[in-house]
This record gives C-alpha cells, sequence and structure tokens, in this order.
C-alpha cells in the first residue's frame, strides 16, 4: 500500500521533532531572557471584564428561559368561541351546559331498546365535535371571520338539535314500551 506524502514526511523527521513539553519553569526563563534585550515590553495580563461575562450568561438565561417556556406552552393554532368576546362566551357556555345536560337525560332514560338510536346519535355527535375542531383552527388563521363564528354557532344548533331529536325518540320508545298492548305508529 503507498503511503501519501504527509505520513513520509513524519516518518522522515521522526527523531527530529520535539514531542517533549516544556519545562514548568519555561516562562519565567523565556520572560527573562526578553527582558535582557532592549527593546522589551512587558504584557501585564488581562484584567477580567466580568460586564461583558455576565451579559453573555445573562444572554443565555433569557434564551433558555425562552425555549423552556415556548416548548411548555406551544403557541396554539386554535381559537374558541370563548376567546372572541363576552358574549360568545355566554354563548358557548350556554350550548355547553345544554349539551351536558341532554346527554346525562339521555343516559338516564336509555334502555336496551334504545341502544342503537343512542350509538347511532353519538356518532354523529363525534362527527359534529370533529368538525367543531376544524372549525375553530379555521378561526385561528381567518382572525375571527364572522363566517366561521356562525358556523361554530351553527354546530352548536345542530348538537343540541341531534340530543332532542334523540330524546323525543327515546321517550317515544319508552312510553311504546310501557303501553305495549296499544297500538302505535311510528
Amino acid at each position: 500500500m503507498k503511503k501519501d506524502g504527509i505520513e513520509q514526511l513524519f516518518e522522515d523527521m521522526h527523531n527530529q521533532l520535539d514531542i517533549y513539553e516544556p519545562s514548568v519553569n519555561h516562562e519565567a526563563r523565556f520572560l527573562e531572557k526578553l527582558q535582557q534585550q532592549s527593546k522589551v515590553v512587558v504584557l501585564h495580563p488581562k484584567k477580567t471584564n466580568w460586564y461583558k461575562q455576565i451579559a453573555v450568561a445573562a444572554s443565555i438565561a433569557v434564551l433558555l428561559g425562552t425555549i423552556f417556556f415556548t416548548s411548555i406552552n406551544p403557541a396554539k393554532e386554535e381559537v374558541d368561541l370563548a376567546n372572541i368576546s363576552p358574549q360568545m362566551h355566554e354563548t358557548q357556555s350556554f350550548f355547553a351546559s345544554a349539551i351536558q345536560v341532554q346527554l346525562e337525560e339521555i343516559d338516564e332514560i336509555s334502555s336496551p331498546e334504545t341502544k342503537i338510536l343512542v350509538t347511532d346519535a353519538m356518532k354523529q355527535l363525534e362527527k359534529l365535535e370533529s368538525d367543531y375542531q376544524v372549525l375553530k383552527k379555521d378561526l385561528f388563521h381567518s382572525g375571527n371571520d364572522k363566517r366561521v363564528i356562525s358556523a361554530m354557532i351553527k354546530n352548536f344548533q345542530q348538537r343540541a338539535n341531534l340530543l332532542e331529536d334523540v330524546l323525543d325518540k327515546m321517550n317515544t320508545i319508552n312510553d311504546l314500551k310501557l303501553h305495549k298492548n296499544e297500538n302505535y305508529i311510528l
């Protein structure tokens, strides 16, 4: 195998290289020889500039703090109705509580006969919820566009209407169950 020029150079100069560290008092001897010459300038070690070191440390601390807090609280790319105005907050609270009451009532009056109806309603409710999540992102990107706000309110209304219809049907089914000898047509 052919050696390159640098390796060959080091092999040729192996015995000529100084591979030893200087002695402990090397610097003192060197400065003494320099002072013996006529044009010697004595250098004093620089004083430590604490202001610059503190400024660098403070900058690093601010940078690390910013990185830490942004990793804990990332910028959210979605806004809710409650973030727009106090009126929208009231609207969202009204619908959320009404929907919660309806869900609790459905849970109370559900029966084996209404299980399929409730399951289907929950799937539709999940679809409306996923649509609402998309609308929240759209609201963030549109800058509180009134059309998106209107769509979000309509989404809440659709959820409430869906649950109201389910409750009506469940009550009808439960009434039929109580009056099983009578003839009812749905």
